[in-house]
């Protein structure tokens, strides 16, 4: 937001307004008081500054939001800030431009996320895009079943791991019930006897025609693996059939493992 507030050089007070409004409101900055709001903003205006425009800030602040609902917010929140003032000029299409890249947003989103933020419905937006990213998770639960099956690891021990990496990721969050019957579901699905994984990943893969999804899902799959052995993701033979069956490229793949390193490595991946 912050960026969004300097990326024209000029910083309009009804920017300004419009950044505290959301500090104050939106659910993710439940909690803060008006005094730590402040700091936020000043070490955010300090770091821009010290990179020397709002644009050079884009990567760090992807880095800082692994979750893609928290990145669909973010950018949301910076497009409700550069509209403030009723406009955008070159300098804040720019920005955007660069955050979206950054944050791996793909074009027709980042269009409809602006509108909605013009027509001052931005909340609205990004809660039916957060029901359906829920929605994924059963593709998730189906993804992660199969990983089991494939590594012979498909026990309740094991379930009830990936049930504990799921709760830690905002995207794929449910209850604990939730997220039991879920994958519950997916582990015990029946399948064909002469069934092959890269098969069953392709039915997946049909049932999702966004390819930004599918690219979503592979992402997880990486958060799972160990951080040291993501960049080498060529030699992880699920990775492998997950790349063909999703007909993800190459040089998304990289992405993909830049994406997922971003997750905290502490995070309880499943064995």
């Amino acid at each position: 937001m912050v960026g969004a507030m300097h990326a024209d050089g000029v910083v309009d007070p009804r920017e300004v307004a419009a950044l505290y409004k959301l500090v104050a409101d939106h659910p993710l900055f439940q909690g803060l008081a008006p005094t730590a709001a402040r700091t936020l903003v000043e070490l955010s205006n300090d770091a821009i500054r010290f990179a020397g425009n709002a644009n050079s800030r884009a990567a760090a602040i992807a880095k800082g939001l692994p979750a893609r609902i928290h990145r669909l917010a973010a950018y949301g929140m910076a497009a409700e800030v550069a509209v403030a003032d009723a406009q955008l000029v070159p300098g804040e299409l720019h920005f955007l431009e660069a955050l979206r890249i950054a944050l791996r947003i793909a074009p027709l989103e980042a269009e409809q996320i602006v509108r909605a933020a013009r027509a001052g419905q931005l909340a609205t937006y990004l809660d039916e895009r957060y029901l359906r990213g829920k929605t994924l998770i059963s593709v998730a639960a189906e993804v992660f079943a199969l990983r089991a099956l494939a590594r012979a690891m498909a026990t309740d021990d094991h379930r009830f791991q990936v049930r504990d990496f799921f709760s830690a990721i905002p995207d794929l969050a449910l209850s604990k019930d939730e997220l039991d019957a879920e994958l519950y579901r997916a582990f015990r699905r029946p399948r064909a006897a002469d069934a092959q994984v890269f098969g069953e990943l392709a039915r997946v893969a049909q049932t999702l025609p966004d390819p930004v999804d599918r690219y979503w899902i592979v992402v997880y799959a990486l958060v799972a693996e160990l951080p040291a052995t993501v960049p080498s993701w060529r030699v992880i033979p699920f990775i492998g059939v997950m790349q063909a069956a999703f007909q993800i490229t190459d040089t998304d793949m990289e992405l993909a493992a830049v994406d997922a390193l971003t997750f905290p490595a502490a995070l309880p991946r499943p064995a």
